[in-house]
């Protein structure tokens, strides 16, 4: 590298590290003796305004931040057109060099993640949020199993709350990267571990980086990136839409406990996750101590199972087809009701019961307003369906209650039959929720414990 001193102290020795936003090389401080890194810009941008206020807001992000866990900032220079960011030089790999490796030990996953949440629990408590939390970003400083430590790099992303024109996003699949420019000011940061709600242009806090720490604890158990598709779009409709399937089922071997962990921290809704990185780093601190006591096997004859055995398993497809098929048949029926309403007056005469007109007629709109719902839920994909649904169920189960006992009016002329019909319209609404939890129970279910398939 070149002998020019770069603020009148730094010598670049050699390029360490290279991203969209900068460059990082190992350099020596002969002023004060010491190895450092140094992050900047490469001189073909060094003449980019936002660029460099970035690279300024990293350095002023990360300097408060004085964790074990997290690499320390020394300064930020601006000299002579270039600006850089001085901060420790950690010897050592990343997290993605260590999980390239097979047979990541469970102890070793728990002291890597511990580690994290832990140094995201004293950033967070500072009010930053990293963002852009990648296995990219997590260096350890050896590599002696479970006795390694981890530090935190690259606050580049960081409270970041002035959208940036033309903003890079990269995607890293298993064995390329694909860069993709986003609106401006949507989306900011690497898509593969980027939640939910930074995807869909939500304001991000300290939850979607226990996302990102998740889906590491994921990756790190089974050796794969659960949402990595072929393409970028593919990458993020997997991540809105997809669930995860259990870490079991890629290996055995792993605690059940780190499994439902992980899956508590990737799920879709926020408020589903955990609320905070120490609340994360006290379960897997339990689990470890578990697992130290011997109370936790890991062979897979002594697990216990993530979930329940999944009742359904249904394509999403399928099942809101089936859904949709549902939906209109309830239309067909209420048409029927009205285009045959006579009929009921009829009755209303024959039961001497006033307010059997009245209340044919409320429970029809409300079962026309739900139905309509439903199907324009279902017709835009719409992926808090769910959640919504949950919400909803009790208004539902009410009115189909009532169509399911009105086959019994019918009694004396239908006989049996209608005994029969008042079955299957009782049990319309729970294979309707069945139906929903399959098809959109990552996005916002209760975990309804059907499986959902794409």
């Amino acid at each position: 590298m070149s002998d020019d001193l770069l603020a009148g102290r730094y010598i670049l020795d050699k390029e360490i590290g290279r991203g969209g936003m900068g460059i990082v090389y190992r350099a020596h401080d002969v002023r004060l003796k010491r190895t450092v890194a140094l992050k900047m810009l490469p001189r073909e941008l060094t003449n980019k305004s936002d660029l460099r206020r970035r690279l300024a807001q990293e350095a002023l992000a990360a300097a408060p931040l004085n964790h074990s866990g997290i690499a320390t900032v020394y300064e930020f220079e601006e000299n002579a057109g270039e600006s850089f960011i001085v901060f420790e030089y950690i010897e050592g790999a990343t997290l993605r060099t260590q999980m390239k490796q097979p047979g990541l030990a469970t102890e070793s996953i728990l002291n890597i993640g511990i580690q994290i949440a832990d140094a995201l629990a004293a950033a967070h408590r500072r009010g930053i949020v990293h963002r852009d939390l990648k296995p990219e970003n997590i260096m350890l400083k050896d590599e002696s199993g479970s006795t390694s430590r981890i530090k935190i790099l690259d606050f580049g992303l960081a409270k970041l709350l002035q959208p940036i024109a033309s903003t890079a996003i990269t995607i890293q699949g298993p064995s390329q990267s694909t860069v993709v420019n986003s609106a401006v000011g949507l989306l900011i940061g690497t898509v593969n571990y980027m939640s939910p709600e930074q995807l869909e242009g939500e304001p991000a806090d300290a939850r979607s980086d226990i996302y990102a720490l998740g889906l590491m604890l994921y990756e790190m158990a089974t050796g794969i990136n659960p949402f990595i598709g072929k393409t970028p779009s593919i990458t993020i409709a997997n991540i809105l839409k997809q669930e995860p399937p259990l870490i079991s089922a890629y290996n055995p071997a792993s605690p059940a406990e780190l499994g439902r962990i992980a899956r508590k921290c990737i799920q879709k809704c926020a408020a589903d996750r955990y609320q905070s990185a120490r609340e994360l780093a006290d379960d897997l601190g339990k689990l470890r101590q578990k697992m130290s006591l011997g109370n936790v096997g890991p062979g897979a004859a002594a697990l216990e199972r993530e979930a329940p055995a999944p009742p359904l398993v249904i394509s999403r497809a399928l099942a809101r087809g089936l859904l949709v098929f549902i939906q209109a048949g309830y239309l067909v029926m209420y048409g029927a009701l009205f285009f045959n309403f006579q009929g009921v007056t009829n009755l209303h005469g024959r039961f001497e019961f006033q307010y059997l007109v009245p209340l044919v007629i409320l429970s029809s709109l409300c079962g026309l307003a739900i139905r309509l719902y439903l199907i324009s839920a279902l017709g835009f994909d719409y992926t808090d369906l769910g959640r919504q649904y949950r919400r909803l169920f009790p208004a539902a189960l009410l009115v189909d209650a009532a169509w399911a006992a009105a086959p019994t009016l019918l009694l004396p002329k239908m006989g049996g039959l209608a005994l029969v019909c008042v079955a299957g319209l009782a049990y319309l609404p729970f294979s309707q929720r069945t139906l929903v939890y399959a098809a959109y129970s990552p996005l916002g279910g209760r975990a309804s414990k059907e499986k959902a398939m794409d």
